[in-house]
């Protein structure tokens, strides 16, 4: 009886001793992360035009040697340094795989944009960043109202169109001897500013050949080479 109690303690610590390597082994699980490549990046910012989006991307590899939920984040500030970034995604990653998170990213404003990748096990444990410090990644550029005509263009008018001392259906119509109440069809002249947009149009301001310059609404203009 004495040998055979032995023995079975002999299995119970055994057995007690591997429940412990594996539970020493379980608590040496590593999180750690690596961004490998993220856009926009340096030398060249991407330049988008105000009101448009731009693709912002970052690919990291969990290095670590278990599953891993990680939080990835694209922080954009302004030229203010007011953030305007994307919400952060929480992406989950097995060990030695890689993974690609992508955001589209409304440029608000023409300006001077930071941007800064992180990975992060939580919202405040950062485990990898780039570039070491925010870098002005992306400019943003005037919006393009309208490309139809370019300064000094010869323009004749299509229908009747009221002609303003300003862009907008606001403004006062011009006053001038030659003009009564609106511009006839056929009336020409040439494109002395604009464009701009006000009251879901597009105006430009036209140098009349009978006299009188204010700002029409571009449906109303076509280009033309009768002087």
């Amino acid at each position: 009886m004495g040998q055979r109690n032995t023995r079975s303690i002999r299995i119970l610590v055994q057995g007690a001793a591997g429940v412990l390597v594996l539970a020493a082994l379980a608590g040496c699980g590593k999180v750690t992360a690596r961004i490998d490549t993220h856009t926009p990046a340096d030398p060249t910012p991407v330049q988008v035009e105000a009101g448009k989006t731009t693709t912002l991307s970052l690919t990291f590899t969990n290095t670590g040697n278990r599953t891993g939920a990680f939080i990835a984040k694209a922080i954009v500030r302004d030229s203010s340094n007011v953030q305007v970034g994307e919400a952060p995604q929480s992406v989950t990653v097995d060990p030695g795989k890689s993974r690609t998170v992508t955001w589209e990213h409304l440029v608000r404003s023409p300006g001077t944009y930071t941007v800064l990748f992180t990975v992060g096990k939580d919202e405040t444990t950062v485990l990898s960043q780039s570039p070491k410090e925010p870098a002005r990644l992306i400019i943003g550029l005037p919006a393009v109202v309208s490309a139809k005509f370019l300064s000094g263009n010869r323009v004749r008018v299509t229908q009747l169109v009221n002609v303003r001392t300003g862009p907008g259906t606001s403004n006062p119509e011009v006053s001038h001897v030659n003009y009564r109440d609106h511009a006839e069809a056929g009336t020409q002249g040439k494109i002395v500013g604009g464009p701009d947009k006000a009251d879901n149009y597009v105006w430009w301001r036209v140098e009349f050949d009978v006299g009188y310059t204010g700002w029409c609404i571009e449906d109303a203009l076509v280009k033309t080479t009768d002087k």
